[in-house]
């Protein structure tokens, strides 16, 4: 009979992505990538920028995680859904300020660029 693996908790899986492990990361994107586009899509109504912040929420995870491990009581998902709420809110933002958009462009590229690294 095949041996039942339990997944890992999402809070050990940050304490796995502060040490550097990419296969945690990777890990923490398939369980929580949906939920994060949603938010990110009903915000914005633009599917790219979904995306985009999809790729900035799980790279600012990766730079981050050593520091919300620290945090007691902190629900991963929702501290992804904050993040990700936060970037979505930047890009609206964006949308409306003469020249931001170009800034905006620029921090989306890198953190894609980071997320593609990963995967």
């Amino acid at each position: 009979m095949a041996e039942k693996t339990v997944p890992m908790a999402d809070r050990h899986l940050l304490g796995s992505i502060a040490r550097g492990d990419v296969n945690a990361l990777r890990t923490l994107c398939e369980r929580h990538s949906t939920s994060v586009y949603a938010l990110a899509f009903a915000i914005l109504m633009h599917p790219q920028e979904a995306e985009e912040v999809v790729a900035e929420t799980f790279a600012y995870a990766w730079s981050a995680a050593a520091r919300f491990a620290e945090m007691a009581n902190r629900s991963v998902s929702g501290w992804l859904m904050e993040v990700a709420r936060s970037r979505a809110n930047g890009l609206l933002l964006a949308r409306t300020w003469p020249g931001r958009p170009v800034l905006a462009e620029a921090q989306s590229a890198h953190a894609i660029h980071a997320i593609k690294e990963f995967g």
